[in-house]
């Protein structure tokens, strides 16, 4: 879990919050949350689920971030962090998302189901056929760690994550199938794997030592086909699902 607690806990975030004129690339994205100090700033995110063993990575640009939800802080200890973001939708030690939609609140209740965990869980119903069990049939990572609302900060904090963080989760992936969701994750995952940008299915081929297809699906609130049905020919569904299988 080094890899992990080495972005949850990332020292730039340290340095963007104590040394306000930081002219860091992740100034903006740090100072967008509307923390007071380091101890209530919300953490980056690393992944949710179990990256290593989920058959379907998700990737998308970063978090949004929510003031009510019950989220890692920098005075978490150590395993609290690690439990959240491994076991976040089933087994640790608060159930920290229900449904693999509905995250938990501060004052222990549940928000409504959320757009895009609910688009993500229908993605991966449609690749494997079935009823998903999030977390374990698919994980999810960003190309930004950091959360913002409405991807603020983003397109500065990516020339810094991207190169530190994203192979190496990746890498950390034992992934069937990479699913891109939008244009900034896109952008950033074709660039490792030298993907041409019209390619909507790429693969199977060697990447970082598995067998995988990377599929580029545009983001969930965008306003524009989304189902790997209607972005996938029935041939390249077929492989996909057979793939998946085996």
């Amino acid at each position: 879990m080094q890899l992990l607690l080495e972005i949850a806990r990332c020292p730039h975030v340290v340095s963007c919050i104590t040394q306000p004129k930081h002219t860091h690339p992740c100034s903006e994205i740090v100072s967008s949350q509307a923390a007071q100090s380091l101890a209530t700033h919300q953490l980056p995110e690393p992944w949710s689920g179990d990256l290593v063993h989920a058959p379907i990575l998700f990737v998308s640009s970063n978090p949004s971030i929510s003031e009510v939800e019950e989220y890692p802080h920098w005075d978490w200890s150590d395993d609290a962090i690690i439990d959240y973001f491994t076991r976040r939708f089933e087994g640790g030690r608060k159930q920290w998302i229900k449904d693999g939609t509905k995250t938990l609140q501060r004052d222990g209740t549940y928000a409504r189901a959320t757009a895009f965990w609910a688009a993500v869980r229908q993605r991966a119903a449609e690749l494997l056929q079935r009823d998903p069990r999030p977390g374990f049939d698919y994980a999810l990572t960003e190309v930004v760690h950091c959360k913002s609302l409405s991807e603020r900060g983003i397109r500065k904090a990516q020339t810094y994550c991207v190169p530190h963080f994203l192979q190496r989760v990746l890498e950390a992936s034992e992934a069937r199938i990479i699913v891109i969701l939008g244009a900034h994750a896109r952008m950033a995952v074709q660039n490792i794997f030298n993907i041409p940008d019209t390619v909507t299915l790429y693969g199977p081929t060697n990447v970082f030592c598995h067998e995988r297809y990377v599929l580029s699906l545009p983001h969930p609130n965008a306003h524009s086909p989304r189902k790997c049905t209607a972005c996938l020919t029935d041939d390249e569904l077929h492989r996909v699902y057979a793939f998946l299988r085996t």
